[in-house]
């Protein structure tokens, strides 16, 4: 069987394929055949053609290509594709790991401003003149103290667990919302908390990329329009607050430890209890960095994905025009 002739056909910019004039949809790969598509097929017709008016009007196929087919719109579509097949990055919802987050710290906080209670409670049985200490004399406060001391560490540990777990998320999501040249990777995200020396600043700088990333704003084509954001005000504080606060820890039970006149315990005891306030503020200001950071991820998400689907229509829409 003959198929259509040139003279009554549309050809398929996509594959090449000739199509009946009747035809919307590629027969060969199911393309649409666009009314702009046939216009410029209709220049090929003869000059008594019905459609040559039309042909005439038509942009030639470099004006389509260069204007309908606008290629951040097919690099939009083309990611759309990938991520409903599953191929691509997905963005997962991390509110749920946001709030257990937020539980863990302020439950380290109730356990730190306990602390400073028994910190104070200490520091009351210390003589006022200087004599050397006998520490079985503070035996009872002692052990609340080393009780009160291994909550806090078993909090601060099973909430550190959770706080990674979600920068991990966190940064991960940021490629699903559209960012690009990120800095760093979501395993380096966590693995620079750890390195020696370099976890004094790297963990800032993540969780500042995470930040400026996760804004709410139309992406451009290249996804680089986060690097134009603003680092916030509080994360700055937020880890200020945490590296003076191991300070004042370090220096507390360093100096407890060392110290046996009453005048040195006395004063290692304010220590102590400098550090539980600035933890406390810590961790306060870490939950504002946790809640902040998620909210601002779902927003942009849920911006997202609504141009997405304007951007699929207006695309859609342009190739039927």
């Amino acid at each position: 069987m003959d198929g259509p002739s040139p003279s009554n056909s549309n050809r398929c910019s996509w594959c090449g394929a000739l199509n009946s004039a009747s035809e919307h949809a590629c027969a060969k790969c199911g393309a649409v055949l666009a009314s702009i598509q046939r216009s410029v097929d209709a220049r090929a017709l003869d000059v008594d053609s019905p459609l040559r008016d039309e042909a005439a009007r038509a942009p030639s196929y470099q004006e389509v290509n260069a204007s309908a087919f606008d290629s951040s719109l097919l690099d939009m579509q083309t990611s759309e594709a990938i991520r409903s097949l599953g191929l691509g990055p997905s963005f997962e919802s991390n509110q749920i790991l946001a709030f257990l987050v937020a539980g863990g710290l302020s439950l380290y906080i109730l356990i730190r401003l306990f602390s400073m209670v028994v910190d104070i409670s200490r520091n009351a049985l210390i003589p006022t003149e200087r004599v050397t200490v006998q520490h079985t004399q503070l035996s009872a406060a002692d052990v609340l103290l080393f009780v009160v001391s291994l909550a806090v560490i078993g909090v601060f540990l099973a909430t550190a667990v959770l706080f990674l777990a979600w920068v991990y998320r966190a940064h991960k999501n940021l490629k699903a919302l559209g960012a690009t040249d990120l800095k760093y990777s979501p395993g380096w995200a966590i693995g620079g908390f750890f390195v020696p020396f370099l976890n004094l600043v790297r963990p800032y700088q993540v969780v500042t990329e995470i930040w400026n990333a996760s804004a709410s704003q139309r992406r451009s084509p290249l996804g680089g329009a986060w690097k134009q954001e603003e680092s916030s005000w509080f994360i700055g504080l937020w880890w200020s607050a945490w590296l003076l606060a191991g300070v004042f820890d370090s220096l507390g039970v360093f100096m407890v430890i060392g110290s046996n006149q009453s005048d040195q315990l006395s004063v290692a005891t304010r220590f102590l209890v400098v550090s539980d306030v600035v933890n406390a503020a810590s961790a306060a200001l870490a939950i504002m960095v946790v809640l902040k950071i998620n909210a601002r991820q779902e927003k942009s998400n849920r911006l997202n994905a609504s141009q997405q689907g304007e951007d699929v229509g207006d695309f859609n829409s342009r190739l039927l025009r």
